[in-house]
């Protein structure tokens, strides 16, 4: 779901908060059944523990599936942006050649009941500070691209 030529590829995927089972499950409005295979059918924000990360994020995201050695096949820390219900963690898979890391941005709505997962597969940008004037510069895209119609305002 490429929507602007300035940007990476990504992938938007939409999820609905279920307050029974505490997750977010992905929405029957998702333009492909599995649009990202590397994101979960359900997700789970939780306050982050000491020893479940190492960077400044108070908030983790997981999905329900465990690997065998017990690892969770999706975890990231969610550290805060400098917009209002947006956040950014990434994704990492071992491949032959090495751990490859993607970028992934995470909206939530006002009401906390919808999030948006952004995920740019196999794109991550390792400096920091580099990284945090792209993420700077995405949002306001994104908001624009996938709210503004939407919801008249983020």
């Amino acid at each position: 779901m490429r929507k602007s030529s300035n940007l990476p590829q990504y992938k938007a995927v939409a999820y609905r908060f279920n307050p029974e089972a505490g997750y977010y499950s992905k929405t029957p409005q998702q333009p492909e059944k599995t649009p990202v295979m590397r994101l979960p059918y359900e997700l789970k924000v939780e306050v982050a523990q000491a020893q479940d990360i190492r960077v400044n994020a108070s908030l983790i995201i997981r999905g329900k599936e465990k690997f065998k050695t017990g690892n969770w096949k999706f975890f990231t820390g969610m550290q805060e942006t400098d917009f209002h219900k947006w956040y950014a963690g990434n994704d990492y898979e071992m491949l032959k050649t090495g751990k490859r890391l993607s970028l992934c941005l995470f909206h939530f709505s006002s009401e906390g009941d919808h999030l948006t997962v952004f995920y740019f597969g196999r794109f991550y940008i390792d400096r920091r500070e580099a990284r945090e004037n792209f993420i700077r510069d995405a949002i306001p895209q994104f908001q624009r691209l996938h709210f503004y119609q939407h919801e008249g305002r983020v």
